[in-house]
């Protein structure tokens, strides 16, 4: 199923309804040296910000990394919200109930990818920020990446005859074309590789129940998580990297026209 394809409004409903928290779950045990991906986005917060906005945030991973400030987590998906710390509020990404320049950072972890479409989610983004304010979010990347790693990753995809999909695709090519669109100034754009283990099967169905593969059968993703568990058990261990790229950016001025 080509990603054309895909009633991708239906299909994310439905996997967030089925499995709330799955990504949460997925990348709270996934590190580098000392930190997840949750830590290091929150690390582009500054400790000045008092507003914060925590966009498609699921059951409020950020927020409790922001523990103490107030932060207002908004997600489109009432089962995924009901998971989070308070202030929470169900709302479309695209219609922000929020006045202009109410926030001082917009964070967004691992949802840029998935907010369609997405030049306008990003407009929204800078209606709510103060000019100055910051948006930091993180994205799926496909590097920095070892030669190991390329092996492990090639043999799950060839088990689940499918790679993860996303509306926006993997990296979003065009990203700072479109903050920039939005009114952004790019401040910064890194990569890192974090490293999820599996240890045993319920790690490895952790790991394949978090990926967006529409059209994949369960079966198959049971035949690809049996296929870590194994090699976990056979290496004491198995790494599987997982490529991040955290951008922030600055607002500026209102999206251009």
């Amino acid at each position: 199923m080509s990603e054309n394809q895909i009633d991708w409004p239906g299909y994310l409903r439905e996997f967030h309804s089925a499995t709330p928290g799955s990504t949460e779950a997925l990348l709270s045990r996934a590190v580098a040296g000392d930190h997840t991906p949750y830590r290091w986005l929150v690390r582009a917060v500054s400790g000045e910000a008092k507003r914060v906005l925590d966009l498609a945030c699921g059951n409020g991973p950020v927020a409790r990394e922001l523990y103490g400030r107030w932060v207002v987590g908004v997600d489109s998906n009432a089962i995924q919200l009901d998971g989070a710390p308070g202030p929470k509020v169900q709302a479309d990404a695209l219609h922000l109930p929020f006045a202009n320049e109410a926030f001082d950072v917009v964070t967004c972890s691992m949802g840029l990818m998935v907010l369609q479409p997405l030049p306008d989610v990003l407009a929204e983004a800078a209606r709510v920020l103060r000019r100055g304010g910051v948006l930091a979010a993180t994205i799926p990347a496909v590097r920095p990446l070892r030669r190991g790693d390329l092996r492990t990753l090639t043999g799950l995809t060839t088990r689940l005859r499918s790679r993860p999909q996303f509306p926006a695709g993997g990296e979003i090519t065009g990203l700072k074309e479109q903050l920039r669109g939005a009114g952004f100034i790019v401040m910064e754009s890194q990569r890192e590789r974090y490293v999820y283990t599996v240890r045993s099967i319920d790690d490895a169905r952790r790991m394949v129940g978090a990926l967006y593969l529409p059209g994949t059968s369960e079966k198959r993703r049971e035949h690809a998580a049996a296929w870590m568990a194994q090699r976990a058990h056979d290496r004491d261990g198995l790494e599987v990297a997982i490529p991040i790229r955290r951008i922030t950016a600055m607002r500026t001025t209102l999206a251009l026209s």
